[in-house]
């Protein structure tokens, strides 16, 4: 609680993919596109950016990108069965230009096996002790030695920048969490 503010106790994120963005170049009306999320349902989403919010470039918003939405709210039309999430504050969302497919994989591929085992050979890292050399621009795909590093170099940059905009998405410290987080 900071001057009569209650602040958030956790961090949640939207993740959906843009499957039809006819209207989101609209702006007299409001952007809006429409979205797939993780369980298949299709949603719209309404941006109604708040004045003075620059920074986001509403081209962005196109079929086969990945909409992140930190903080996302439902919101309900007057007959009260017509749900949308509704954006305002534009500083907290990012698009990602790659479907949502390829993004979970790669985040299955590097983030969550990429720190037991190397991305080029596939060995067992934890058999290496402290030996183990990452990539600086992700931090993700970890390899057993400089030799698998190079010889998986040309895969690893066709995919190294979705790394880093997933890891921009959900590399939050919760125990340091006292704000919301903006990605810009």
């Amino acid at each position: 609680n900071v001057q009569g503010m209650l602040l958030p106790s956790r961090t949640w994120c939207f993740v959906a993919e843009i499957v039809n963005d006819a209207l989101s170049q609209e702006a007299v009306l409001g952007h809006r596109v429409e979205v797939r999320d993780l369980s298949g349902d299709i949603r719209s989403v309404l941006f109604y950016p708040e004045a003075g919010t620059l920074g986001f470039d509403f081209s962005e918003l196109a079929a086969g990108c990945t909409l992140c939405i930190r903080y996302a709210q439902r919101c309900f039309f007057s007959d009260l069965a017509t749900e949308a999430i509704k954006v305002e504050d534009m500083s907290f969302v990012k698009v990602i230009p790659s479907n949502m497919d390829a993004l979970l994989y790669i985040s299955q591929l590097c983030i969550d096996q990429g720190s037991r085992v190397c991305q080029a050979c596939h060995a067992d890292l934890s058999t290496l002790g402290g030996s183990v050399t990452r990539c600086e621009e992700c931090g993700s795909s970890a390899y057993c030695s400089p030799g698998c590093r190079a010889a998986n170099g040309a895969v690893h940059s066709s995919y190294c920048y979705l790394l880093r905009e997933l890891r921009s998405v959900f590399n939050v410290d919760l125990e340091r969490f006292t704000n919301f987080i903006p990605f810009r």
